[in-house]
């Protein structure tokens, strides 16, 4: 298909779905300084759709963003290609991806956290349910993976079996949610209450029973002289400093001294929120920063 082939099939389902929404619909309108693929207007929202399949700086698309601002119109950049030094979603640049599968559908795609139909986006936008965050909150079910390795004692030379979990946490919309870890601190994934118990249900199960996990707990560190949640020795309670944890880990993250996996769910008692700038697409109402669809 060429792109003008490409470009015209789009903005006709832009346009169907606009007017299927009981917006007034125009293709290829222009207005001060702007020319709209597709306007939809209804009552005093006015909404316009662009569909970029070459190629714009971001200094460009913003200009001509202002021009739609200037004129109280709400525009949704729809491009094909990532757009060259935007580094961070911006509340004034509704920006998505637009890509045509293998069926020839095409989808749109909300920086890697979504992916649905082209049609579908569209009736998503027009309705308010999706809309920018400054900030993402983990849901409150999680899918969890730990993996569970050995780990010598230094002391008493006795195998033990930490974890780690693998994947991430993630928002509402799929957005994911890192938090900022360091070594000798509390706030690691692996400590949080949840995943401790989550750990501690596999060691109850016929595939976990012959693994060997000490308390996590706070333990006295000469090396930072203070104490921190730890993993330690289930024989003589002897502190795993998080440097030779963390080595451990990036040997067991190539398959060196894994014994099991444990796969589930989890719910957070207390949900963790970062400053994570994004468009948010709610599919069950509830964005990002706490808000809900109207």
């Amino acid at each position: 298909m060429s792109p003008q082939s490409k470009h015209k099939e789009i903005q006709a389902h832009v346009a169907t779905v606009c007017r299927q929404n009981a917006y007034s619909t125009k293709e290829e309108h222009g207005g001060g300084g702007w020319r709209a693929d597709v306007l939809a207007t209804k009552g005093l929202a006015k909404v316009a759709f662009e569909v970029q399949l070459a190629g714009q700086s971001l200094r460009r698309t913003i200009e001509r963003q202002q021009r739609y601002a200037r004129d109280s119109v709400t525009c949704c950049w729809l491009f094909e290609r990532p757009l060259p030094k935007l580094s961070t979603e911006r509340p004034d640049l509704p920006l998505f991806y637009v890509s045509q599968a293998a069926a020839g559908e095409f989808h749109v795609s909300l920086s890697g956290r979504n992916e649905v139909p082209l049609t579908v986006f569209i009736g998503e936008f027009l309705g308010g349910r999706i809309r920018f965050c400054p900030t993402a909150r983990t849901k409150v079910e999680q899918s969890l993976r730990l993996v569970f390795f050995e780990m010598k004692c230094w002391k008493c030379q006795t195998i033990n079996h930490i974890y780690y979990s693998e994947g991430t946490l993630l928002a509402a919309c799929n957005a994911v949610i890192e938090p900022e870890e360091g070594l000798w601190e509390s706030n690691q994934i692996e400590y949080r209450p949840e995943i401790v118990a989550a750990a501690k249900r596999f060691l109850a199960t016929p595939a976990g029973t012959h693994l060997h996990l000490g308390e996590i707990k706070r333990r006295y560190s000469r090396t930072v002289n203070d104490s921190y949640l730890s993993f330690g020795c289930y024989k003589c309670d002897s502190i795993f400093g998080d440097w030779y944890v963390m080595e451990a880990r990036m040997e067991a993250g190539y398959g060196f001294g894994q014994v099991a996996r444990s796969e589930g769910t989890i719910r957070l008692a207390h949900g963790i929120e970062l400053p994570i700038p994004h468009w948010c697409f709610s599919v069950g109402g509830d964005f990002c920063d706490g808000s809900r669809s109207d």
